[in-house]
């Protein structure tokens, strides 16, 4: 893949992205990624968490720790960190994470969910899909890699199990929906060829294998004090 800048800022990495475009199918399952989540919105504002370089189509805010990824958006940015989110309480409707959170460092990861928590409405949503190393993708990505078709890894925390994203979600929020994602025609998204595109629907009826979680989980409504007589 293209070259990706990437340093370590305050104990968790922070990167400019790789060019996606570039790798036509993968291009295309980010895509239904991006779907998936909006058929799981519930409407109202919504906050995106470390989006890169590109917001989510539905995403009406996105905030950012690597400055010039928070340049040149065209929906509002904020330069930020995660675990500890720059907007008051109970302000969005939903909160989305796209494949970032094993950028972070494993302790840290429960302040990621609190803070969704915390500025997510009563019974609105945090919206995540994960990377899930099962062991496909591990002989896969080791492949690409002693193939020279992988650049240098920034996977320095290492991605998330199902359970380990689960039980994240679970810890905060009622887990509403959850998934696995992958094909075992995953290696086909490391090529470079706009034919790679036309596996897209063969991709879609082969999810077999494990390569991200999505999860859904809702912020549980607060509890209505019983009517004294």
């Amino acid at each position: 893949m293209s070259h990706a800048d990437w340093a370590v800022q305050d104990g968790a990495v922070v990167e400019q992205p790789r060019d996606i475009q570039r790798h036509p199918l993968l291009a295309a399952i980010y895509d239904r990624h991006d779907a998936l989540i909006t058929d799981h919105l519930p409407g109202g504002e919504t906050l995106e968490l470390a989006f890169g370089q590109h917001l989510h189509p539905q995403a009406d805010v996105g905030t950012e720790a690597w400055r010039s990824n928070a340049v040149g958006v065209e929906r509002p940015a904020v330069l930020g960190d995660a675990r500890s989110l720059p907007f008051d309480d109970g302000v969005f409707e939903a909160v989305i994470g796209r494949r970032f959170l094993h950028h972070v460092p494993e302790a840290d990861r429960p302040d990621i969910l609190r803070e969704a928590n915390r500025v997510l409405k009563p019974g609105g949503r945090v919206i995540l899909v994960e990377g899930t190393p099962g062991l496909y993708r591990r002989l896969t990505k080791r492949t690409a890699f002693r193939l020279g078709l992988l650049e240098a890894d920034n996977d320095r925390y290492g991605h998330l199990s199902e359970t380990a994203v689960t039980d994240l979600v679970r810890d905060t929020f009622d887990v509403v929906t959850k998934r696995t994602l992958g094909s075992p025609l995953m290696l086909a998204s490391i090529a470079r060829s706009p034919l790679a595109a036309s596996l897209f629907p063969l991709y879609r009826r082969t999810q077999c294998v494990k390569w991200w979680t999505f999860i859904v989980g809702r912020k549980p409504e607060p509890e209505t004090p019983p009517r004294g007589r």
